[in-house]
């Protein structure tokens, strides 16, 4: 009797572990792309952005959380190149102060989709859902630097909106890792 709950016992597991490990390396539908993209602050930027790489249709549920870290890995990136030119070339000292300010928080958002990648390879959900919560909060405090005035006149702010859907974004690919 005792045995026969043992072996029943290691069967559920076993079912749950092969659930659970088909559920992650499925490919992906589309429905899981806009449902991730939904509760981002700009979804129809983060589907397109999403499907617009190449790898996506291919991808399972762990290859997509890495699209959407490199794809926030990028725009922080590109951000960061936009404010050091505009450190440079801005004559107001107020927008240059705020530009080394967001500089510095696109930096850190990009370490953070360093520390995603990290533990999206270690199979640790939990640390890629931080780390993209965290590059979501430094690329949020890039624009509430420039809530009082003076108003910033450059792209920065469109990029800082993308940087933000995308650090979402990595937020909600990782519940499904």
């Amino acid at each position: 009797m005792a045995k026969k709950i043992i072996i029943q016992i290691i069967s559920v597991v076993i079912l749950f572990v092969n659930l659970s490990y088909g559920r992650k390396n499925m490919k992906v539908a589309e429905d899981i792309v806009q449902e991730i993209c939904a509760s981002t602050n700009d979804p129809t930027f983060c589907f397109k952005a999403i499907k617009s790489d190449p790898r996506t249709a291919a991808e399972n549920l762990t290859g997509l959380a890495e699209i959407c870290i490199d794809l926030a890995g990028a725009a922080a990136k590109k951000a960061e190149k936009l404010a050091a030119t505009l450190i440079k070339t801005a004559t107001d000292p107020q927008l240059k102060e705020k530009y080394r300010a967001c500089s510095k928080n696109f930096a850190a958002a990009r370490g953070r989709m360093g520390e995603a990648a990290k533990g999206l390879a270690a199979g640790n959900g939990k640390a890629v859902a931080e780390a993209g919560l965290d590059g979501l909060n430094e690329s949020e405090d890039c624009r509430d630097e420039f809530e009082a005035p003076p108003k910033d006149p450059s792209e920065l702010a469109g990029l800082v909106g993308k940087l933000i859907t995308l650090c979402g974004a990595v937020f909600f690919a990782a519940q499904y890792v």
